[in-house]
């Protein structure tokens, strides 16, 4: 009889996904739900009723949590069709009658106005908020994947295909491009940018904000073999997880940009992702989809190989993700400092726009005539381009909720108001409370049969969760306040 950790390892082994548009639809939930948050506040303002209720903290966190993360957690179940669906439409209909709305009352355009003849800071409110949507969907899934109400055709692929947990590691390499220093470079400052953070200084930084990853990594590798944890070898393989990848993704993009002093795309990304999918289609790809886990007379180092191809193969491809990332944002988000701030927003906003459809082009031509399929596991070329459209297309998708509903007033834009409490507080403190969603993930996992759970039982206890989660990053806020000041986004 099948003990109960080889039921979830069944449970999430052997997918073959969906398609990459009911990814985006689910995805989309976030900024469908901040856009109808800021058209609530400023429908408020606009009434002169906000001093009275949502100035209070208590009132914007409950706002936050019905229009943003209620609709995440549901558009991440079985509820999806049509309830999710039912409920985006309804959030986006409510969103635009409000800020018809507030139009009619002259004080929304006016307050705009006069607070973008100013120039652009180096904040970006919308990259904040995408920052922490690939946070917030990502402790969703985590939990959500081991319970019944979480659709099979959105857990990890095991060949090929679109799955929404493939995105998890993808993203985050993606999202921390394009905050890093190399995507804020400035034109001609990128030089001295790059004079100033070259050789073993900045490797140095790297390298201990990756002893936390790597901590939390054999943390996780020696609670899954201790506690007889469930895992998905065909993931990252035997030893390897998320945690490695993040760490060993930072150090070896550190060492290329400072270190090696390439910031050229055309001298690092660009031939690398030819050559590593040259090297695919060459045996590469059927090595890692069907070589065993251990091999006779092999040395330990192969045999390890062997054991976390996944892992280990599939850095390279998070590599260039996070180097084409960063790239990808000097183009379009932080390459245009010197105009005014409308302006600075209109262009991120065009180029957002032509990086998503461009990536989107790319990948169909890939798919569709040169038949390279999307593959997690090698995080092929056509992971690679997926995983850019996709984050491409929520971004744009934010940037555009936040032009049109985040305009409340030249008062909030100064005091920083413009996100929500808990996803502000899950953006400043990432990594804390990255590490303790996933204890948290754990102690659910090892205290609830999931498997048996009811749909209804299933997303109570993941609201509850994602509320915890906020509820830490929001009492972080309180320990280290100071942080608040030291992050531009």
């Amino acid at each position: 009889m099948a003990s109960l950790k080889d039921a979830k390892e069944a449970f999430v082994s052997g997918h073959k996904g969906t398609n990459p548009l009911e990814i985006l639809l689910v995805c989309s939930s976030a900024p469908i739900g901040i856009f109808l948050f800021q058209e609530v506040r400023a429908a408020m303002s606009a009434t002169r009723r906000r001093d009275e209720m949502l100035n209070k903290s208590a009132m914007l966190i409950l706002l936050e949590s019905t229009t943003i993360l209620l609709p995440m957690a549901i558009c991440q179940t079985v509820l999806l069709h049509p309830y999710g669906v039912v409920l985006l439409i309804a959030e986006v209909s409510l969103g635009l009658v409000l800020h018809t709305y507030t139009y009619s009352q002259n004080k929304r355009k006016k307050d705009r106005d006069v607070d973008l003849t100013q120039k652009g800071n180096t904040q970006l409110d919308f990259l904040t908020f995408y920052r922490s949507t690939v946070s917030y969907l990502t402790f969703i899934a985590i939990l959500a994947v081991d319970f019944t109400v979480f659709p099979r055709s959105f857990a990890k692929t095991e060949v090929s295909g679109y799955g929404l947990m493939d995105l998890g590691a993808g993203s985050f390499c993606v999202s921390g491009g394009f905050v890093s220093c190399y995507a804020r470079r400035r034109g001609e400052e990128s030089k001295k940018e790059s004079e100033k953070v070259k050789g073993k200084p900045q490797l140095h930084k790297v390298l201990i904000k990756s002893i936390p990853l790597l901590v939390m990594g054999f943390i996780r590798l020696a609670t899954t073999k201790g506690l007889e944890y469930q895992e998905h070898v065909s993931e990252y393989g035997v030893h390897w997880n998320f945690f490695f990848t993040l760490a060993f993704v930072g150090i070896l993009s550190t060492l290329i940009r400072s270190t090696l002093n390439m910031c050229n795309p055309f001298a690092t990304w660009i031939p690398m992702i030819f050559c590593y999918q040259v090297l695919l289609s060459h045996s590469l790809q059927n090595f890692i989809e069907s070589a065993p886990r251990a091999v006779l007379n092999e040395s330990t180092s192969m045999n390890f190989l062997y054991a976390n191809r996944e892992g280990i193969l599939g850095c390279t491809g998070y590599l260039i993700l996070h180097l084409a990332s960063e790239d990808i944002a000097h183009y379009c988000l932080w390459g245009n400092n010197s105009f005014i701030a409308r302006q600075r927003e209109q262009l991120q906003g065009r180029r957002l726009f032509l990086a998503a459809c461009l990536s989107w082009t790319l990948l169909g031509a890939l798919t569709n005539i040169l038949n390279v399929q999307v593959s997690r596991r090698s995080c092929n070329i056509s992971f690679i381009l997926w995983t850019i459209s996709h984050n491409m297309t929520i971004l744009s998708l934010t940037w555009l909720s936040f032009y049109l509903g985040c305009s409340n007033g030249k008062g909030d834009r100064d005091k920083g108001n413009t996100n929500p409490p808990i996803f502000a507080a899950v953006n400043q403190h990432g990594l804390i409370v990255f590490i303790l969603a996933n204890l948290m993930t754990g102690v659910v996992n090892l205290s609830i049969n999931t498997l048996e759970a009811s749909y209804g039982k299933a997303i109570v206890v993941i609201f509850v969760y994602l509320c915890c989660v906020g509820a830490v990053a929001l009492l972080m806020d309180v320990i280290f306040p100071a942080r608040k000041k030291k992050k531009a986004s």
